[in-house]
Parts: C-alpha cells; structure tokens; sequence
C-alpha cells in the first residue's frame, strides 16, 4: 500500500515506559508526565505518493515525527503497531519533521528549523552564612544553535552552528533514538541570530 499524503512509519512501543536497575526492568507509570516518554520516531514502511520529497528519503529511514501517534493511536493507527504521520512542507499540520538515514545523515523536511535542545538549571540557594535554603528553577534562554540544513534555515540564511534567539514557548522537544534532544520549529518563531 502506498498512501497519497501521509508517511507510514512502523512504532512497536508508543512510550520508553521502561527502565533498567540493577539488570532488572522496570516499568515507569507514565500518566504522570507522559509527554517525557513519548516515542517520536519510527521506521518507514511507506512514503506519501504526492509528496516532492528529496530522494534521499527511502523506505527503511527513521521518521522524527509529532507526538500525535502517542496522543491518538486509534486515530493514525492502522493495525499492526503501523501508523499515518500527516506530511506538508510548510503547513503546521505537517508532522512528520525530519529523516535519519542509515548513514545516521539527517534530512530536515520541509521548511522545519531543527535546534540543539537546551535545558532549565536547578540552582541552589544559599545564604551568606553558608545555610542551603533549597533550589530554584531558572529558565534557560530562548536561544539555541542550528543543528541541521532545511528549507527554513536557508530561507532565514542561517547555517548549521548559528545561534538564533526564538519565541516564547516555541520550543517543541523531541527525543532522538540516541537519547538526544533536538527542538523543532517554523522558521516564523525565529527572531534574530547571532552573527
């Protein structure tokens, strides 16, 4: 089967709901911050038939995608742990956001900005006389660097490296199969960089 618009991408676990301790595995209850455990990847089984993608993109890639599959499997779900990811260059419905290749070379779809993903820092408080008086939380700034070539960062002209400061809440996190962090966004949230 070859869809028209949408990726068919294959996601045996929705959630990393597991953890190893001392060679044994646990299973974390994810109803409390599920958004922490969601799987946003998964391999192509099919690639949209109307869609002009670059020909890099093949069957058997790693698809980066939003988290929808996760929030509705019995709506994108097709049988089998298979699901459809919506694809669309420039519209925000678009959600399939980039390819990892089995070289592990990116290809960025569309006019998506993919950023290195920065973290908020817990800071102790201390008083003059050395006393802890617990943590604070502080915001990392809304800034972070290019990691990869796309359609946005050509049409910001921005290069791979590049810090660039972005809007407020813009920041859509997404975990890598790596375990790494990267941020997604439309090039309209990006306001200045660094040059």
């Amino acid at each position: 089967m070859r869809p028209l618009y949408d990726f068919i991408v294959h996601v045996p676990k929705l959630f990393g709901d597991t953890v190893e301790v001392a060679g044994i595995e646990l299973i974390k209850d994810t109803r409390w911050d599920d958004f922490k455990g969601r799987v946003s990847y998964g391999t192509i089984k099919a690639i949209p038939a109307k869609a002009d993608l670059p020909e890099s993109v093949k069957v058997g890639d790693t698809l980066v995608f939003h988290h929808h599959v996760n929030q509705q499997p019995e709506k994108y779900g097709i049988g089998e742990d298979h699901y459809l990811v919506a694809w669309h260059p420039t519209e925000i419905n678009g959600q399939a956001y980039m390819v990892i290749h089995e070289d592990d070379s990116v290809t960025v779809l569309g006019d998506w900005v993919i950023l290195e993903a920065t973290e908020d820092k817990e800071v102790d408080i201390v008083s003059e006389g050395g006393l802890f008086l617990g943590t604070e939380l502080v915001e990392a700034k809304q800034e972070a660097a290019v990691l990869y070539p796309s359609a946005g960062t050509e049409e910001l002209g921005l290069e791979v490296g590049d810090v660039v400061m972005y809007g407020k809440n813009a920041d859509y996190r997404i975990t890598l199969p790596d375990g790494s962090q990267v941020f997604r966004m439309k090039p309209a949230y990006i306001f200045a960089a660094y040059v």
